[in-house]
């Protein structure tokens, strides 16, 4: 029997990890990447889009790519890729969603910033939620900490964590603790023009700053046996302490990650930016 590849669209926005997240999908042969959005992040939606547009025409993919609608953040926009070969899709982020997973039909979803885009796409056409068949969460915390993507839009991530989808999380007691160590940009550094730029970027920050949570949870839709997880229902504060996420015996049950195999993402990660 031939190997069905899953199809993946991705919700992102462009800092240092999630740029490095996005260098590996665009290599990979593991999965077929069919389209992009951004969400609100480091960056605003359109200057991550033209970063995200710019960085895959170099390797000369002319991929499905829209920007969100900004909310109320304050964003670090930096150009760090140019390109004048193509150009962000003047559908909105959510439309695209719905166009893939219907052209699809079996899609996972990953995201790393705000949850708006795929809320609103599941609003917008409350059918394509059959076309979806995992979406994969960055974000999140049971220790009492709220992240930044469930903080700006609560109720965006309560209708997602509500809804028939296999949902899994990757919470930031995981992940942040997972850095790009100064050894590793040492072994990268010099491989790939594009990915250098991005190692400046790391260079500038503190080492325990760098966490790869976006290379991690591309990661986890690759090899979720290097994942243990707790599978449980979750709910999302919309009100008082807005953004947190609790424990909930009347919602479905979906999946937090609350440990991974460190060596074996780290080989990853060398193995998936180290190739050229």
């Amino acid at each position: 029997m031939e190997y069905e590849k899953p199809f993946i669209y991705i919700d992102t926005n462009f800092d240092m990890d999630e740029a490095m997240m996005l260098m590996m999908a665009f290599r990979s042969y593991d999965f077929e990447l069919v389209g992009l959005s951004t969400s609100a992040g480091l960056m605003s939606p359109k200057a991550a889009a033209e970063n995200i547009v710019a960085l895959s025409a170099y390797d000369e993919l002319f991929l499905s790519i829209s920007a969100g609608e900004e909310l109320e953040k304050t964003y670090a926009d930096t150009e760090i890729f140019t390109t004048t070969a193509d150009y962000i899709e003047e559908m909105p982020a959510f439309e695209n969603i719905i166009d893939k997973a219907d052209d699809c039909g079996k899609l996972d979803i990953i995201t790393t910033g705000s949850l708006t885009n795929v809320a609103a796409a599941l609003n917008e056409t409350p059918e394509i939620e059959d076309y979806i068949s995992h979406i994969f969460i960055l974000g999140g915390s049971l220790s009492g900490e709220v992240s930044e993507n469930f903080a700006l839009d609560p109720k965006a991530a309560d209708m997602i964590l509500n809804t028939g989808i296999d949902i899994f999380i990757l919470p930031e007691e995981v992940y942040k603790h997972i850095v790009l160590t100064d050894d590793m940009i040492d072994r990268l550094y010099g491989s790939d023009s594009k990915l250098d730029k991005i190692l400046n970027i790391a260079k500038a920050k503190p080492e325990d700053s760098r966490h790869l949570g976006a290379a991690l949870i591309l990661y986890l839709t690759q090899a979720p046996e290097a994942f243990i997880f707790e599978e449980n229902g979750y709910k999302v504060e919309t009100n008082e302490d807005a953004g947190a996420i609790v424990r909930s015996s009347s919602r479905k049950q979906n999946y937090m990650a609350n440990k991974v195999n460190e060596d074996s993402f780290y080989d990853y990660l060398i193995g998936g930016l180290s190739c050229n």
